[in-house]
């Protein structure tokens, strides 16, 4: 999940790719090659670092690998045809915002950096082209921000898979929901619904579009569904599967949280550190579908929890540099089917939104102000949140500094 693609030669010397249309392909470099070509790239598209008095938009990122967050002020470029600004209302922090500033997935990330892909807005300004949206409608957006809409992904309607656009992500090299404002193109920008509530509706964009998904995709109802991990992700799947007709086993090392659990709707509660529990869901009553959502490098044993032609599902993503480890033979001899899942497409975004909005599903959050964004971000980062940390931007941003919005 990079901007900027990379994979490792036999030489140990990293082949890099940055295209915008930008094009050239850069291969065998050194990273020191690399980050001269960083700097060398004109990046004014995703707007430029200014002084406060000419900033129209100000941000909490980092300036450096596992920086911490600082205020900057940037100016955003001229709106497109095809986009929409908007003043962000709320925005959700995820998890990966710290493996992209950790650089845990890998380098060649853009500093400064401005994370943040669950977003709730109110538009101010729509370009010429843009017929769906007008100023003053309620808009979310997740994780991503474009496509090709040519490549085979695009036309299967998989467009959160597209090769051909190496820019389609929310933020990295563009700026995130870690702002006090955002353009996007508006086929990537979604009606929130008037029922779900505004100040929990941020992480419905990432957390809830990564579990509906392929929940929707392998399951159905009577399915005996286990979700590993009751955290950010987990406690949205718990809802979702249970509102999707499946009979849910939450699975957790945690005993503190099988109240929680239950009342989340699941059916059965599993301590993953009570060895007589695990083994009666490895044994007797194992699972035709389950769903991690856990960062676990070693998945064996759960492995084992799948019955036979059974399928287990993969949300998390770890660090790179720690592969998943499992037995061969069981995934072999027993037919099980271990997968991925990328977060959603448009179509499955506005479908998680209609069923959380025809079910009144929405995710525990923590609320925090604008000056506390550090906090909440340390307290995600420690792994800490229930379940999800939210930012209540625009109510909270401290609008009598010196520092107004001008659009553009």
């Amino acid at each position: 999940m990079y901007a900027f693609f990379f994979f490792q030669a036999e030489d140990g010397i990293r082949d890099s790719v940055a295209s915008r249309g930008l094009g050239d392909v850069y291969k065998r470099q050194t990273q020191s090659t690399w980050d001269l070509y960083m700097k060398a790239v004109d990046y004014s598209f995703r707007g430029v670092v200014c002084p406060k008095e000419e900033a129209n938009n100000c941000c909490w990122g980092a300036t450096e690998k596992k920086g911490e967050l600082k205020r900057m002020y940037f100016k955003l470029p001229a709106i497109q045809e095809d986009e929409v600004r908007f003043k962000v209302l709320h925005t959700g922090l995820c998890h990966s915002d710290c493996f992209k500033i950790d650089e845990e997935w890998g380098p060649n990330v853009l500093f400064p950096l401005v994370p943040g892909h669950e977003i709730v807005g109110e538009i101010e300004k729509v370009g010429p082209k843009v017929k769906n949206f007008k100023p003053g409608d309620i808009v979310s957006v997740g994780c991503f921000r474009d496509c090709c809409g040519s490549c085979e992904y695009c036309r299967q309607g998989n467009d959160q898979l597209c090769c051909d656009n190496p820019l389609k992500l929310t933020y990295d090299p563009f700026l995130g929901g870690y702002s006090t404002h955002m353009q996007v193109k508006a086929s990537f920008v979604f009606h929130m619904p008037a029922s779900i509530p505004l100040s929990k509706a941020a992480p419905i964009m990432c957390a809830g579009v990564t579990v509906f998904s392929p929940l929707k995709r392998w399951g159905t109802p009577g399915t005996r569904c286990g979700i590993i991990g009751i955290g950010g992700l987990g406690h949205m799947a718990i809802q979702i599967a249970n509102k999707m007709g499946m009979n849910v086993v939450a699975i957790s090392t945690t005993p503190a949280k099988e109240k929680e659990a239950l009342l989340f709707g699941a059916k059965e509660f599993v301590c993953s550190k009570n060895e007589e529990q695990m083994k009666r869901i490895m044994t007797k009553e194992k699972l035709d579908l389950v769903l991690n959502t856990a960062y676990i490098h070693d998945i064996t044993n759960y492995m084992y929890t799948v019955k036979a032609g059974g399928i287990f599902i993969q949300t998390a993503a770890p660090e790179n540099d720690k592969p998943i480890i499992f037995n061969n033979l069981d995934l072999v001899a027993n037919q099980k089917i271990l997968t991925g899942t990328l977060v959603g497409s448009r179509t499955e975004v506005e479908q998680t939104l209609d069923f959380c909005d025809k079910f009144s599903i929405a995710p525990v959050v923590e609320n925090y102000t604008w000056a506390d964004f550090p906090k909440a971000y340390k307290r995600l980062h420690s792994a800490q949140a229930r379940y999800r940390c939210v930012v209540d931007v625009a109510s909270t941003f401290d609008k009598l500094q010196s520092f107004f919005i001008r659009l553009l």
